[in-house]
């Protein structure tokens, strides 16, 4: 189910945001999305329902809390009771809406994304950890020494229209480096460096003022431990295969974390430490509250 993403105006913001991520999210108001976050359970019940036994469902969900508006206490029991799985996307966490950069897959943003899902009621097994197999650019203004992660950037959307305004682009790593960008890339290769603190990989061009964020196959492993094993999460996800090419250096890193986890034992069947009957799977108090 990917539905990005359903919402209403009073989803824990007192203005009136917009939510969703759809060109047309400046035109169509939170006013007139309401009815929306009743839909999405309603939606996934009945596609339950026709499913025949045994068919799995997942759903791809705002790693943003500013996009959780149809993710409340209120809705995720009836919302995860239908699903096996909740595709947290945790990156694209910086886009045109924000003013200071950050890292848009990063370590401690993902952090909060998880906590956001489980503490309004989604087990921990049944969240999927989001990675992102592509770069993403900002253009910054003058940044201050040691400024790099929290630098103000030029106005990067349209106030009126949500149009972009040219201030942020990206690529998958198949597609390969336009022309435009290829020497601040290339430096960013070369001179970026891992945020211990945020826990993202990055680059701030000053002579180009723009600021790269992108996951490392070495930023995509030291999530496991620190995300994956510490939250006892379900499992792992990434959008998508086909960017990640000709190399797939970060399919490569994730199938190494996972490959190091699954010979550990404990039962749980083939899901590993993290099925039903393994250490890290659903216990009876997630049982009751289902």
């Amino acid at each position: 189910m990917d539905w990005e993403y359903p919402g209403h105006v009073n989803g824990g913001f007192a203005d009136k945001r917009p939510s969703g991520n759809g060109e047309d999210y400046k035109v169509i108001t939170n006013e007139e999305k309401k009815w929306e976050i009743e839909a999405y359970p309603l939606l996934l019940e009945e596609v339950r329902k026709q499913l025949p036994k045994g068919k799995l469902i997942s759903a791809a969900t705002p790693g943003l809390e500013r996009d959780m508006i149809a993710f409340t206490k209120e809705t995720v029991p009836r919302i995860v009771r239908n699903l096996d799985f909740v595709n947290v996307m945790t990156y694209d966490m910086m886009n045109r809406r924000d003013n200071v950069t950050k890292h848009h897959t990063g370590m401690e943003l993902s952090r909060i994304a998880v906590n956001n899902y489980m503490d309004r009621g989604v087990p921990a097994h049944k969240i999927n950890l989001g990675f992102a197999f592509y770069t993403k650019w900002f253009k910054t203004t003058d940044c201050p020494e040691g400024k790099e992660v929290g630098c103000p950037t030029p106005l990067m959307e349209d106030p009126v229209t949500g149009g972009d305004l040219g201030q942020t682009g990206g690529f998958s790593w198949n597609d390969g480096v336009q022309d435009d960008v290829k020497a601040s890339f290339e430096r960013a290769r070369k001179e970026g460096k891992y945020d211990k603190e945020g826990g993202g990989y990055y680059y701030l061009d000053r002579a180009e003022k723009r600021f790269w964020t992108y996951d490392t196959p070495d930023a995509i492993l030291r999530k496991f431990p620190a995300l994956v094993d510490d939250k006892r999460l379900g499992g792992v996800f990434a959008w998508g295969l086909g960017e990640d090419g000709p190399d797939y250096k970060s399919l490569k890193a994730v199938n190494q974390g996972l490959a190091e986890r699954k010979g550990r034992g404990g039962g749980g069947g083939p899901w590993g430490p993290w099925g039903p009957g393994g250490p890290w799977g659903p216990g009876p108090h997630e049982a009751d509250e289902l």
